[in-house]
């Protein structure tokens, strides 16, 4: 392994295993519908692992929702895609298209996007 390699791999790996946590405490929070905002094609994240060197993009959709009065929001991915897969789905991703999330109870403003919440969704959620 190379000294480049070593540099990479600790805070990836210490990224990754915050992320799993965070997710996995996720899951238990309540969910709620959000309404998307805009959706645009991003580089892909360096923690998506999946797909193939072709599939350097994601599509980051952003969203918001209101709790007791107030407006919160996030931003949800896509899994990796080429760049002509996510510039199709982009259209398709209208302003005000539901979305499920799930909120932390005690701070709204921290949010999570599942797969699994979205099953209709028009891409697969990358959970971030």
């Amino acid at each position: 392994m190379s000294v480049f390699s070593l540099v990479d791999f600790f805070p990836r790996f210490l990224r990754s295993r915050k992320r799993e946590a965070a997710l996995k405490l996720a899951a238990n929070w309540p969910v709620l519908t959000a309404k998307l905002l805009t959706s645009i094609v991003v580089p892909k994240d360096i923690a998506a692992e999946e797909g193939s060197v072709l599939q350097a993009m994601q599509v980051e959709s952003a969203y918001y929702f209101t709790l007791d009065g107030n407006y919160y929001g996030g931003h949800a991915r896509s899994i990796p895609l080429s760049d002509s897969e996510a510039h199709r789905l982009v259209p398709q991703l209208a302003e005000d298209t539901p979305i499920q999330i799930r909120y932390n109870p005690q701070n709204p403003d921290e949010t999570h996007t599942f797969a699994t919440d979205n099953p209709g969704f028009p891409y697969v959620i990358w959970p971030m």
